[in-house]
């Protein structure tokens, strides 16, 4: 027994300290762990005083073995050092504490600490093995130092602390893997550094937290926030929290997680099965694209950094302020009672995706059918906006609050900057002068309030294998509660689509600049279907591809000269709406129109005429209806232009009866003036009739009635062809008229 041997035995059983530091220079004194197992485990009945094992400053030479040992003393160790791991396998403590110790490793499967287990500032170049274990009170990994490279730096699953968890600035290299762990308090791993390149740095899926689960920048909860890059959180690997219960916040803060990607052959998408929807060739080109749309086959994990799919956080989720992810962060399915805020966040490689990497990389957060209970937070609010690049992914998801993604910067080029099927938002979606690289696609989605796009900026969208762009802004079939703000300068290079949308409220698309140059075949705007109370759509300047409102139901319809001016036309078949909201003068409109409408389609004059009658303008819409009239006898070749012509201006197409009246007078003045120069001779001798011109004339005039007059004159010569014209412009006034009445009849 050496003279260590003796100390130590003299102050154990005397309950005194004993600090050995210094006493041998830069060597510890050494200590047989024989020594230290026999003291710990000994009959607590024979000593003279209660005991504490308190060490400082030695070597502890051998294995300290206490598997299955039930040690009613606490063991604190200080700055010690041990030869093998210890061996403390189902032992039962009143406490451990190994405050700056350095060890080859610890085995503490199914051990059992009544009070706290202290490993701050821990050096272990072995696994700490921890699983099973249970902690009566806190557990400290403060300052802790893990290194087993290419392994386990920390085994404890289904670990129990009922106290708090702290491993704030620790280092590791390997990974930690505490999967179905439970942690009664709060998990803290503030500033720490974890590197397990190519692996999982932390494998905690399934664990269950009472408290919040921090990983953010250390003493970020203090009054003041360290802005040293040192403290903040660093994970060089894959983060696993697949499943987890966390009862307070998840935050992440300032954090940054990397990954080193392996490098694979490339992705081949989903084959088409063939099938296309019956909707033309829009519908066929968004079939074929399908694949592309979607999370690619194969290994999808391959280019995660954070794997959180169906975590549970009934507090808030805070990936903000500096929070960087390399790859993936996956939220499928996740659950979150408060808020998600993501302000001042970086998601995706800013430099691109490196060569060879999965194709999954292009998608920087996967969060399809993730609940939110509060708001999702992406805005500039002190701390800078959300910027990504690569895809933002929240089909199916469901934001019970706001949805605040205003200033934020998404860069998909060629791809679906945000997919957002089937999205729900409660209340409010803001892309107030946000900028996409990309398509932003929102089929489906239910907006509870309004969806203000002010000012944002949408370019380089999606392609289809043909070249074509597809939309920029995408809302088929999408429900959006109030009103949809498209305006102050907003651009979508791609166009936007509201085809089969429902706005309760109205769309507002103002003051913008939609489609691409060079580009008249594709849609600027196809609102096909489209159902609102309101519709503005008054561009900044003429739009460079088709506008479609074929279908459209409107209230009020707003519009100018520049819309009228597409470039690819406008589709108006089946457009309704009850009245204007731009005072324009009938003439200049009706010039719009027919610019627009090169071949004739009837359907929007008389749209146009309903809606002037609708608001007591009848000398308006009677305008329209014999432009109308006009462009459809010019359709039916010369003999319909002529007798176009004819019901023109005998009986303005039925909408001016008065002008059979004038014509008729006319002739009548005229053949009356005629006769009286030239009367007539009686066909019988032997009757004796009363010549009257007039009478004459307008019983020639006028078919059908007989007046008397004309069976008693016999015509020669010249009067002759007089009264066969009047006969003849009698019967076709009368046969104008008719015509002209019955349209007007069936209008009415």
């Amino acid at each position: 027994m050496t003279r260590v041997d003796d100390a130590v035995r003299k102050r154990f059983r005397a309950g005194e300290p004993l600090d050995l530091r210094g006493t041998r220079g830069g060597a510890l004194p050494e200590l047989r762990a024989d020594t230290l197992a026999e003291l710990l485990t000994e009959d607590r009945a024979a000593r003279r005083a209660v005991p504490a094992a308190w060490l400082a400053g030695v070597r502890i030479v051998g294995e300290l073995r206490l598997a299955g040992a039930m040690v009613s003393t606490p063991l604190w160790l200080t700055a010690c050092e041990f030869d093998e791991a210890p061996d403390l396998e189902m032992a039962h403590l009143e406490g451990l504490s190994l405050l700056d110790c350095r060890l080859p490793g610890l085995n503490g499967a199914n051990l059992r600490v009544a009070a706290n287990l202290r490993l701050t500032g821990l050096v272990s170049d072995g696994t700490v093995r921890l699983n099973d274990a249970q902690v009566g009170g806190t557990l400290r990994l403060d300052r802790a130092t893990l290194r087993v490279p290419g392994g386990y730096a920390l085994f404890g699953e289904r670990l129990e602390v009922r106290g708090a968890l702290y491993a704030r600035q620790m280092r590791t290299e390997g990974e930690i893997r505490i999967p179905g762990a439970r942690v009664i308090g709060n998990v803290n791993l503030g500033g720490s550094r974890l590197v397990n390149s190519g692996g999982d740095t932390l494998d905690a899926n399934g664990i269950d937290v009472s408290g919040t689960f921090l990983a953010d920048r250390f003493g970020r909860r203090a009054s003041v926030v360290s802005s040293d890059p040192e403290d903040r959180f660093v994970s060089e690997g894959r983060m696993l929290l697949a499943g987890a219960r966390i009862s307070g916040d998840l935050v992440l803060s300032g954090a940054q997680i990397r990954r080193e990607l392996p490098v694979l052959g490339p992705e081949r998408p989903p084959g088409d099965d063939g099938s296309v929807a019956d909707g033309g060739a829009e519908d066929r080109a968004d079939t074929v694209e399908q694949s592309m749309r979607l999370v690619p086959r194969g290994i999808i994990d391959a280019a995660a950094c954070l794997v959180a799919d169906r975590i549970r956080v009934e507090g808030n989720l805070e990936l903000d302020d500096g929070f960087h992810s390399s790859g993936t962060v996956r939220l499928p399915n996740a659950a979150v009672g408060g808020y998600v805020r993501l302000s001042g966040a970086e998601l995706g490689y800013a430099e691109g995706v490196p060569e060879g990497a999965p194709a999954s990389t292009a998608v920087a957060l996967l969060g399809d059918g993730m609940e939110i209970g509060g708001d999702l937070e992406c805005r500039n609010d002190g701390v800078g906006a959300l910027r990504v690049t690569g895809q933002l992914r929240l089909a199916g998801a469901r934001v019970r609050g706001s949805a605040s993604l205003s200033r934020i910067e998404l860069n998909a080029p060629g791809g679906d900057a945000l997919f957002a099927d089937a999205l729900t938002v409660g209340s409010m979606l803001f892309l107030r002068k946000a900028r996409f690289t990309g398509t932003v696609r929102l089929q489906g989605a239910r907006i509870g309030s309004s969806l203000d796009c002010s000012g944002a900026q949408l370019v380089r969208p999606r392609l289809r294998p043909d070249g074509s762009a597809k939309p920029s802004l995408d809302l088929r079939a999408a429900t959006i509660g109030k009103d949809l703000f498209c305006n102050d300068g907003f651009r979508a290079e791609g166009g936007v689509r509201l085809r089969s949308a429902e706005v309760l409220k109205s769309v507002v698309i103002s003051d913008v600049s939609v489609g691409a140059d060079g580009r008249p075949e594709q849609f600027a705007f196809n609102g096909y279907g489209l159902v609102t109370p309101e519709l503005t759509l008054r561009p900044s300047s003429a739009p460079p591809g088709r506008v479609r409102l074929s279908k459209a139901v409107v209230g009020s319809f707003t519009d100018n000269e520049e819309l009228w001016q597409a470039a690819g036309g406008l589709e108006l078949e089946g457009f309704e709406f009850q009245s204007l909201g731009t005072e324009i003068d009938v003439a200049t409109r009706l010039g719009w129109l027919t610019r627009a409408l090169p071949v004739y389609a009837p359907g929007p004059y008389e749209q146009l005429a309903a809606a002037y009658r609708g608001d007591g303008e009848e000398e308006k819409a009677e305008r329209v209806q014999m432009v109308r009239q006009r462009r459809r006898y010019a359709s039916l070749g010369v003999a319909g232009r002529v007798w176009g012509e004819l019901q023109r201006w005998t009986v303005g197409f039925g909408y001016r009866p008065w002008l059979a009246v004038c014509w008729l007078s006319l002739f009548w003045v005229l053949g009356g003036v005629w006769f009286t120069g030239h009367p007539l001779t009686p066909i019988d001798s032997g009757q004796n009739p009363v010549w009257n011109p007039w009478l004459y004339a307008a019983d020639t005039l006028i078919p059908i009635i007989n007046l008397g007059a004309d069976g008693y004159w016999r015509a020669q010569g010249a009067s002759q062809w007089i009264s066969s014209s009047l006969v003849v412009v009698g019967w076709i006034l009368a046969s104008t008229a008719a015509s002209g009445a019955a349209r007007v009849l069936k209008r009415s």
